[in-house]
Parts: C-alpha cells; sequence; structure tokens
C-alpha cells in the first residue's frame, strides 16, 4: 500500500483516487504519475475525520457532498467517476 499525500497515513487500493481516476479516464500512466491520496473520507474508530480525501473526485459518488471549495460539479462526469470507482474496489478484491 502507498501512503496518502495529505494525511500520510496508508491508502488502500479501492480507496486510491489516482487508481478511481486511472480506471476512470483509462489513464493507467497517472497511477506512476500521480502520488497517492484518499478518494473517499477516512474516519477513524471513533468517527473522527483522519482524511478528506479527494472531495473534487469524491462529489460524484452517490451518498458523498459536492465539494465546495470551488471545483465545478460536471454532471456528464458522473457515470465515468462511478465506472472508475466500481473499477478500482474490483481491482482491489483480485489484487
Amino acid at each position: 500500500m502507498c501512503k496518502c499525500d495529505k494525511c500520510g497515513q496508508e491508502v488502500s487500493a479501492e480507496n486510491d483516487a489516482t487508481i478511481v481516476e486511472s480506471f476512470a479516464f483509462g489513464e493507467p500512466m497517472l497511477i506512476l504519475m500521480s502520488a497517492s491520496r484518499h478518494f473517499l473520507p477516512v474516519y477513524d474508530n471513533d468517527g473522527d475525520l483522519v482524511c478528506e480525501g479527494s472531495p473534487s473526485r469524491a462529489q460524484y459518488i452517490e451518498g458523498q457532498a459536492r465539494d465546495n471549495r470551488g471545483y465545478v460539479y460536471h454532471p456528464e462526469f458522473e457515470a465515468q467517476w462511478r465506472k472508475g470507482f466500481a473499477a478500482a474496489k474490483e481491482y482491489a478484491r483480485t489484487k
């Protein structure tokens, strides 16, 4: 496992934003060229936020809040991000 460039904690393949994006957009080189980062927020056992993940990417996943930091939401990318997230989970399962 790699470490998140935001929080320094380990990132599983199913929650790695670079892997999700790579699958979403068919760009495998992203994995080699980008630092790992949590895709979805990570919470500890007490429910405290450990890492916000990548809100600009995760906002396309059902149940995730829209990123309010100024990143525009593009509805036309929703299906790609969801497909990439599903592919990353499958990749992690078979890894």
